[in-house]
């Protein structure tokens, strides 16, 4: 059975985020997915949409993590916490964020995005041009 085919069942043919019944697709949650069942979850273009772009996040529409932060799946819980993280200056955000308790390594995997951190926290890896470097980036290293 495909992963689409096993997250369709797993999550009823809803959006594991909103609820949403159209324009769902699997998103692999990163930046270390480790893919399958346990590192994707099952969203709307919406949701994945404002998740992969902080400037289009429309804080009503994540109301919906009131419930689905209680998700028994880690990657769910994951994107709750990064985007609950991400509202944290709105005061119903930051309630949820308080009540939701995370295992130490789903911690670890929803934090690892630097979601929640001031600019002035979050390190940042630039080449010798000043572009930023992503996860799977090539670089080479010259010794002089």
């Amino acid at each position: 059975m495909s992963i689409e085919k096993e997250l369709i069942k797993r999550s009823g043919s809803i959006c594991e985020l909103c609820s949403a019944t159209e324009n769902l697709k699997v998103y692999e949650v990163p930046p270390i997915s480790t893919g399958g069942l346990d590192g994707s979850l099952l969203g709307c273009n919406n949701c994945i949409e404002q998740i992969d772009n902080a400037e289009a996040t429309d804080e009503n529409h994540w109301r919906c993590l009131n419930d689905s932060m209680w998700s028994e799946f880690k990657a769910v819980q994951a994107v709750a916490w990064r985007m609950l993280s991400r509202l944290r200056s709105k005061g119903w955000s930051q309630d949820l964020l308080d009540m939701l308790y995370l295992e130490e390594e789903t911690l670890k995997w929803a934090e690892a995005t630097g979601e929640g951190l001031d600019d002035s926290e979050k390190i940042i890896h630039t080449d010798v041009n000043g572009v930023i470097l992503e996860a799977g980036d090539n670089v080479v290293l010259i010794k002089i």
